[in-house]
């Protein structure tokens, strides 16, 4: 088929598509919308799910593909004491994710929003506990090689390397269970923050399937430099890098409260 194909039948010729549809490449022609250059589409699916009789389908962005948004939509301040309650758990119990439950927290995760539509995010899970344990240990040998560079981080650094190294607490993998690093191909430009859209998501949606997670900060700038011990022990394929990791795992513990955080900073012009 064409990029888009148009039920002439159905199509009201509102205008709405082409108004939605982010690359600008749709215009109102005398039978409904006709798109001016194919290459330009994103893919993202806005002309086809934005239409109110379903007169339009896109070889991109199938409409047998897309679903009804269910209803009722959350009210507002369900919405802000869900988001409140986000927490980041440190503290696991010692089993796993089963497959299930992360690939459920994966699923959800290919939805969040990407720069231009880029997706193509690929994730490696990490269960094995001694593998966990190199990664921690490689992380830290990175640190220590960026203090004795002169890093500006030195200060931060070495207060976590005394934690690691010198009274045994793993500040770096906090004894996670499991390890996801989304990775990208190196050409991405927008790996990273797609994968910091990804995380958001993952954080936001584990506790209604029983998981704890938070972004394994010192792991994953490592694998930002691409410090090559550790792309070695994650498996990152030829032509990827590291935008992201996140640890994951059944919480030990249940937070009680809502917790404040500094006054809303905001000026108007």
């Amino acid at each position: 088929m064409d990029l888009i194909k148009v039920d002439t039948e159905k199509c009201i010729k509102c205008g709405l598509c082409v108004q939605a549809c982010p690359s600008c490449i749709l215009s109102m022609g005398e039978n409904g919308p006709v798109c001016e250059f194919d290459r330009g589409c994103m893919s993202c699916g806005h002309c086809v799910a934005i239409c109110p009789k379903g007169a339009l389908d896109n070889k991109y962005a199938p409409l047998e593909k897309q679903e009804p948004i269910p209803m009722p939509v959350l009210d507002s301040q369900t919405a802000y004491n869900f988001l409140r309650m986000r927490r980041s758990v440190r503290l696991f119990k010692p089993q796993a994710p089963t497959d299930e439950d992360i690939t459920k927290l994966l699923e959800v995760c290919r939805f969040a929003p990407t720069a231009g539509n880029s997706q193509g995010l690929y994730y490696i899970v990490i269960r094995d506990r001694e593998t966990i344990k190199k990664i921690a240990d490689a992380t830290a040998v990175w640190m220590q090689q960026e203090i004795d560079a002169g890093s500006s981080d030195k200060r931060y650094f070495t207060t976590v390397l005394r934690a690691y190294n010198d009274r045994g607490q793993d500040i770096i993998a906090r004894n996670a269970p499991c390890l996801i690093f989304a990775t990208a191909k190196r050409l991405n430009r927008t790996g990273v923050s797609n994968a910091e859209q990804s995380w958001a998501y993952a954080e936001l949606y584990a506790p209604t399937i029983g998981l704890g997670t938070t972004i394994a900060g010192f792991i994953q700038t490592c694998g930002i430099a691409a410090y090559q011990p550790l792309l070695d022990l994650v498996g990152v394929p030829p032509k990827f890098k590291i935008c992201g990791t996140l640890m994951v795992g059944y919480p030990r513990v249940k937070f009680q409260r809502l917790v404040e955080r500094q006054h809303l900073k905001v000026e108007f012009k």
